[in-house]
């Protein structure tokens, strides 16, 4: 018992020593990566004004040939 006090006191000063390591989550774990969103619904491009002049100027042009 009287080296106990001695030998307790060396493994703590050795504990100390050594960094805390480091504790992974279960995502770091397993490797998880997050990953993007998936695309949705794509938008409505028929009430693009830009798509209606270019739809009336081909039907225009259609039926200036016949």
């Amino acid at each position: 018992n009287k080296r106990l006090s001695d030998v307790l006191a060396y493994i703590k000063e050795r504990q100390e020593q050594l960094p805390t390591p480091k504790v992974k989550n279960n995502s770091e774990k397993n490797g998880y990566t997050p990953r993007g969103r998936k695309p949705g619904r794509g938008r409505d491009f028929m009430n693009d004004p830009a798509v209606i002049e270019r739809r009336n100027a081909a039907l225009a042009r259609l039926d200036a040939a016949e």
